[in-house]
């Protein structure tokens, strides 16, 4: 079996496009692997330090020989995240047939490919499998084994030509399409309601994003997700140090993800008790972002006044 190329897009954070490239190094398939590197290009107004830090990513991509063979594309122009993975995957999964995607902020686990590889190949065939992510929100799961849910996580992924051919992005057409019940499901039946605002947001011009339209593509197409119940990835961008992603504790995931998936289904459905355990913890999180820090303080002082018996 080959292995699926594996494609990264880095800009102008180097500690981190490093710690992602050692992380890719060490995994079990990355000798046998080929790895394709995007680097954007700086914007019109960049300031020197902006320059030297996508010089700095630049050197560090190619520095070292991070997989069996490493090809690094340097744009001269800023194309932007969304356009930049947009290009990329296409290009190299029109060639390939099917891709690994990355970004400069996950680090993963050294069975990583193992996983992608497999899920690829076992599942080339079934046409409801659309996406394979490797990342999963930190809750209580089974170590060894996979499940499919009717989403999609970008924190890693990989899918096929014949999947891939199908994305559009077309905000307007969506908001045309999108009934209130399949905007309830596409914000995974109420629980994030960030789906659909990314599609406004989009509209708005206040947001230039490729991701939702990718899981608009799926949800559409009623097409299923793989993913491992426990996270062989971690993100590490989250520290405001990206364009579209900030500080989010209870995302972090501090336990191993040095972890092998033994076990995947092989009826293709929906695992409903571990759907409801991602929209569970879906419901916390947006709960903690959007309640105001006054108010959170207001809840918390009130609730130590009647677990002290002063109120």
């Amino acid at each position: 079996m080959k292995n699926a190329p594996i494609i990264l897009f880095i800009y102008n954070r180097p500690e981190h496009t490093k710690k992602t490239l050692e992380a890719l190094s060490e995994n079990t398939l990355s000798k046998e692997s080929e790895l394709f590197i995007f680097a954007d290009g700086p914007k019109e107004n960049a300031s020197p330090e902006q320059i030297s830090k996508i010089e700095k990513t630049r050197s560090i991509a190619k520095s070292q020989k991070w997989c069996g063979k490493v090809t690094v594309f340097e744009s001269k122009v800023n194309k932007g995240l969304a356009a930049s993975i947009t290009e990329g995957v296409t290009k190299i999964i029109n060639e390939a047939g099917e891709a690994i995607v990355l970004e400069d902020d996950i680090v993963t686990g050294k069975y990583f490919l193992e996983f992608m590889n497999e899920a690829l190949e076992k599942y080339r065939d079934e046409k409801k499998v659309w996406h394979i992510t490797a990342w999963r929100v930190p809750v209580r799961a089974r170590k060894d084994a996979a499940f499919f849910y009717p989403n999609m996580d970008c924190w890693s992924w990989a899918t096929w030509k014949d999947r891939w051919q199908h994305y559009e992005k077309n905000p307007e057409k969506l908001k045309k399409t999108f009934t209130p019940d399949m905007i309830k499901r596409f914000n995974m039946d109420g629980t994030e309601g960030g789906n659909w605002w990314q599609v406004e947001e989009n509209i708005a011009g206040r947001l230039n994003t490729w991701a939702i339209f990718w899981l608009a593509t799926i949800f559409l197409n009623k097409g299923l997700c793989l993913a491992p119940a426990k996270s062989l990835v971690r993100n590490i961008g989250m520290d405001n140090s990206g364009v579209h992603c900030g500080e989010e504790a209870m995302q972090t995931i501090k336990g191993s993800i040095d972890l092998r998936i033994r076990k995947f289904p092989e009826i293709i459905e929906t695992d409903e008790y571990e759907y409801e355990k991602i929209k569970e913890f879906k419901r916390i999180l947006n709960g903690c972002i959007r309640t105001p820090a006054k108010t959170r303080i207001k809840r918390e002082i009130k609730h130590l006044l009647k677990k002290w018996g002063l109120k």
